[in-house]
C-alpha cells in the first residue's frame, strides 16, 4: 500500500492548458512540456527561490485562477516558499495569446533572509543539444552559437536579454526583463535540461534579503512561422516506433544478439543505526563505504567490515580528506587486503586532486596495497567535468556519483534523468580516454550539499536529513533502479554501486528486501551476462532481457502513472510459444525468468 506522501507524489493532479496553438501542462508551481501547433517548445518555465547554500525552497500553489479574454488566456498561481528557515511568497502570473506566452514572477520576501538565487528559470529541451541559437545580450548585440552537445562544463551562454532558435519550421524567442539571465548545462546534473536563469553567478553571492523586498521578473516567449510554413500547422505526429503495433498491446522483439553486458553491481555499508542486511546477495561486487571528516573512522570502519563479513564481499573505499597528512592514519584503519578499490577526493572540492593522489600512491605502494586506485569526483559529474585536466593521468578509473534529485523533487524530473546518467558515463569515458568507469554511489536523494557554504553533513558525517526519500522502499524505486542500470549498461562502465545495504536509505528492511533490493539482487547475479538488443520502445517501458548461459530473464519497468500492456516476441528456444505478454501496474518492475 502506497502511504498518502508518496502517492501524491507518484500521481499527482496536473491540469493541461490550451489556448491558441499553445499547449502545456500545469504541474504545481511549473509549467511543463511547452508545445506550439504540436513542436515541442521548452521543458519548462517555473519560479524558484534558493537560501545561502543554493537549497530550493518549497513551493506550495496557494491558488489558481484563469481568465479569459477575447486575446487570449491568463493563468495565476500565488505560491508560497518555504524551508530551511527561510521564507518568500509570490504570484506568476501566465499569459497565453496567439503567438506569444509571457511568464511574469512578483515576489516579497515576508522576512529577511540569505539567498544565492529569486526568480524565474526556463528549462529547454534535452533534445536542444546541437540546435544553432542566436544570443542577444543587454546591449543590443547578437551572437550565433549553439546548445552543446558534450555535456558543458561551464555555462554556455552569459549576458542574456534574448535567445532565438528555430524547430520544426517555427521561428522561437525569448526575451528576458527584470534581470541579465545566462545559461547552465543541467546535463552536468543528470537533469534532463539546459538552464536559464538568473541572477548570473558572476555577481556576489549570498545576498542580504531584507523583509519586504520585491522581484519582478518576466519571459517573453513568442511563435513565428518562417516563409514557408503557411502560417505554421500543427507538427505531423512522429511515427509509431519501429516493432511497435498500431492496435492492441504493442510488441517489442528481443533480438539475439548482445548489446551489452551487466555491470558489477554493489551497495554502500549501511550510514546509520538499525538492523544490519543478514544475507548474502551471490553475485554482489562489493561493499562501498566512504569516510568523510568529521566522522569518527574506526567506528565506520568497524561497522563496515562487519557488514562486508555477512555480505561475504571486499571493500570498496573512498576517502574524502581535508589534507594529504590524514591517508596514512585512515589507510592503517582499513584491512587493506580485503579492499578491492580505494579512492581519494579533497574535503573541499570533492575531486581528486593532483597532491592527494600522490600520497595515496605512495602509502598504497608501501602497504603493498593490490587493488584498484580510483579517481575522480565524490559528488556529481560536475565536479568531473570541470576538473578533467586536473585529474591524474595515470589513474587506472575514474568514478563519480549521481542522484537525480539536486534541483528538484518531481517524479517527472527524476524518471528523465535516466538517459541523461547514460550520457554522463558517456562523458566520462570520454574525460577518461576510455579508462574503467565505476559510478556510484547512486542514491535517490543527494548525500550531501556539496554546493554549501556552511557544510552539508549530519552530525555523522553521512547524508543529512534530506538524504532520505519516503519513496526509497516503493516498487517505483525498483523501476526506477532498473531503468538506471539499463541506462548505465554501456561499454566502459564496469560496476555501479546502488543505495545502502539497510535502514532507510538501504534496499532492505524489518521484512526483507525491498523491491528495489530484490531486483538488484536478481541482476547481481547475473553480473557480466549479455544484454540483449531489443527492437521497438513504448514510452515509459523499460526492457532489459538478460542471457546467462542457457538461462534467460526478462526485466522489465512501467515508469508511468499508467497500467502498460506489451506483447514481447522472443527468439527461438526461448520460450515455448516464442513470446511473453508482459502487464506491469504503475511505477512497478518485474523479473520474468523464461523457459
Amino acid at each position: 500500500m502506497i502511504n498518502a506522501e508518496n502517492s501524491s507524489r507518484l500521481f499527482p493532479s496536473s491540469e493541461v492548458v490550451e489556448a491558441g496553438g499553445w499547449r502545456a501542462e500545469l504541474r504545481n508551481d511549473e509549467l511543463a512540456d511547452i508545445s506550439f501547433n504540436g513542436t515541442p517548445v521548452l521543458r519548462a518555465i517555473r519560479a524558484v527561490v534558493r537560501d545561502h547554500d543554493w537549497r530550493t525552497l518549497v513551493p506550495t500553489v496557494r491558488r489558481v485562477a484563469h481568465r479569459d479574454k477575447g486575446d487570449g488566456t491568463t493563468v495565476l498561481l500565488d505560491i508560497d516558499f518555504d524551508g530551511f528557515g527561510a521564507s518568500y511568497t509570490g504570484e506568476l502570473a501566465i499569459h497565453f495569446k496567439a503567438n506569444n506566452l509571457k511568464a511574469t514572477f512578483d515576489g516579497v520576501a515576508p522576512a529577511a533572509f540569505r539567498s544565492n538565487r529569486i526568480g524565474l528559470v526556463v528549462l529547454h529541451r534535452p533534445d536542444d543539444a546541437g540546435r544553432p541559437v542566436t544570443i542577444g545580450s543587454p546591449g543590443g548585440g547578437r551572437t550565433p552559437s549553439t546548445f552543446p552537445l558534450d555535456i558543458s562544463p561551464h555555462q554556455p551562454f552569459l549576458d542574456i536579454a534574448s535567445m532565438e532558435w528555430e524547430r520544426d519550421g517555427t521561428r522561437f524567442q525569448l526575451r528576458f526583463s527584470g534581470d541579465v539571465f545566462e545559461t547552465e548545462d543541467q546535463r552536468n546534473w543528470t537533469d534532463a535540461s539546459f538552464k536559464t536563469y538568473s541572477t548570473t553567478l558572476s555577481k556576489p553571492f549570498p545576498v542580504e534579503v531584507p523583509a519586504g523586498n520585491r522581484v519582478h521578473q518576466s519571459v517573453l516567449l513568442t511563435a513565428n512561422p518562417t516563409a514557408g510554413t503557411g502560417g505554421g500547422t500543427t507538427a505531423t505526429p512522429a511515427a509509431a516506433p519501429q516493432g511497435a503495433a498500431t492496435q492492441g498491446a504493442p510488441v517489442l522483439t528481443v533480438l539475439d544478439g548482445a548489446a551489452a553486458r551487466v555491470p558489477a553491481l554493489s551497495i554502500s555499508s549501511t550510514s546509520g543505526s538499525g538492523e544490519l542486511l543478514g544475507r548474502r546477495i551471490p553475485g554482489l561486487e562489493a561493499l562501498l563505504v566512504e569516510l568523510h571528516p568529521g566522522t569518527d573512522a574506526e567506528s565506520v570502519v568497524r561497522s563496515a567490515v562487519e557488514q562486508a563479513t555477512v555480505l561475504g564481499v571486499p571493500l570498496d573505499v573512498r576517502l574524502e580528506v581535508p589534507s594529504a597528512d590524514r591517508v596514512p592514519g585512515l589507510l592503517d584503519l582499513l584491512p587493506l587486503e580485503n579492499v578491492m578499490r580505494l579512492g581519494i577526493f579533497d574535503a573541499v572540492s570533492r575531486v581528486t586532486e593532483p597532491g592527494l593522489w600522490a600520497v595515496l600512491e605512495e602509502e598504497a605502494g608501501r602497504r603493498g596495497f593490490t587493488g584498484t586506485l580510483v579517481a575522480g569526483a565524490s559528488s556529481h559529474f560536475i565536479q568531473l567535468n570541470r576538473n578533467a585536466d586536473r585529474l591524474p593521468k595515470n589513474a587506472p578509473a575514474l568514478t563519480f556519483s549521481i542522484t537525480p534529485q539536486k534541483h528538484t523533487t518531481e517524479i517527472p524530473h527524476i524518471v528523465e534523468t535516466l538517459p541523461i546518467q547514460r550520457l554522463t558515463a558517456l562523458n566520462a569515458l570520454r574525460i577518461g580516454s576510455g579508462r574503467p568507469l565505476h559510478v556510484g554511489p547512486v542514491t535517490l536523494k543527494p548525500r550531501f550539499n556539496a554546493a554549501a557554504s556552511s557544510g552539508g553533513m549530519d552530525a555523522a558525517g553521512g547524508m543529512d536529513a534530506a538524504g532520505m526519500d519516503p519513496l526509497q522502499p516503493e516498487p517505483f524505486t525498483a523501476a526506477w533502479l532498473l531503468g538506471s542500470i539499463a541506462a548505465l549498461s554501456i561499454p566502459g562502465v564496469e560496476s555501479v554501486s546502488y543505495f545502502e545495504a539497510s535502514g532507510p536509505r538501504g534496499i532492505s528492511g524489518p521484512g526483507g528486501l525491498t523491491p528495489a533490493g530484490e531486483v538488484l539482487a536478481a541482476l547481481a547475479g547475473l553480473r557480466g551476462a549479455d544484454v540483449l538488443e531489443v527492437d521497438g520502445t513504448v514510452p515509459g517501458l523499460v526492457l532489459y532481457p538478460v542471457r546467462d548461459g542457457a538461462r534467460t530473464v526478462l526485466f522489465a519497468a512501467n515508469l508511468t502513472p499508467d497500467r502498460l500492456s506489451a506483447t514481447v516476441r522472443l527468439p527461438l528456444g526461448l520460450t515455448h510459444d516464442g513470446e511473453a505478454n508482459l502487464e506491469l501496474e504503475a511505477w512497478t518492475a518485474v523479473v520474468h525468468p523464461l523457459d
